[in-house]
């Protein structure tokens, strides 16, 4: 795929540090299918050792055909401050979009997604997608997060659990001090016996890991315990976000 140029439209704040970037599709933008991520090139003067160029899963969903959307936190580098600083019509460069989970929207197995923080925007491409398209594509998502105050989609993952027959959303917060009479999911991180809990079809069930490569190594190590083989396990790290 060659690079493209495309127009920032604007930006939305999720949580204290995260933010949604939308960018204006064109007829001549690139199809892509939910779980995919673009390469972004920006003009920065003097970039710090992160460079001029930083990879984002694509959080839109294919159907979205005004724009393509990446969410991402804001964090210490020049990459992101830049990122932050874009104004409406600045133009930016692209490259993509490449594949790391694979979706396949005509794969009858079931499937777990299992996501830790920022690891969660490919799923909300590909629970958007489903439920779009009214694909009957078994789901289970798993989200581990440290806080509420992290939680991003929440909502929109929740009305998808109340109108997706096929789709169950499980998220966990791992806060040593959140008040259990505050929340109403689980609590704790994603573990042998949570997964149980939810995943009936253990072995027949294809798994994908989006989050910190610590948290996609310890989750694969545990699915792999229980028996998952290996051609079942499907997994995309996100590098320093």
């Amino acid at each position: 795929m060659d690079k493209f140029i495309l127009p920032f439209i604007k930006k939305e704040q999720l949580t204290d540090d995260c933010y949604t970037f939308y960018f204006k599709r064109t007829p001549e933008s690139p199809e892509f299918t939910p779980g995919q991520y673009f390469e972004i090139k920006l003009e920065i003067k003097n970039p710090d050792e992160r460079g001029d160029a930083h990879v984002f899963t694509i959080s839109s969903s294919p159907t979205d055909r005004e724009f393509y959307t990446i969410t991402t936190r804001i964090i210490q580098s020049t990459f992101k401050h830049r990122l932050a600083q874009l104004q409406p019509g600045e133009l930016v460069q692209f490259d993509g979009p490449w594949n790391d989970l694979n979706f396949d929207e005509h794969d009858k197995s079931p499937h777990v997604f299992l996501a830790g923080g920022i690891g969660i925007t490919p799923y909300h491409s590909i629970v958007k997608y489903v439920q779009e398209k009214n694909l009957d594509t078994q789901m289970i998502l798993f989200v581990s997060w440290k806080n509420r105050n992290e939680m991003i989609f929440d909502d929109f993952f929740r009305n998808a659990n109340n109108h997706l027959e096929n789709f169950t959303y499980v998220p966990t917060i791992t806060d040593e001090q959140l008040n259990p009479s505050e929340w109403d999911g689980e609590i704790g991180r994603i573990d042998e016996v949570m997964i149980k809990k939810y995943v009936s079809q253990l072995n027949v069930s294809k798994y994908f890991f989006s989050g910190p490569p610590a948290m996609v190594s310890s989750l694969k190590e545990i699915v792999k315990g229980m028996g998952v083989p290996s051609d079942k396990i499907i997994f995309e790290e996100f590098e320093g976000y």
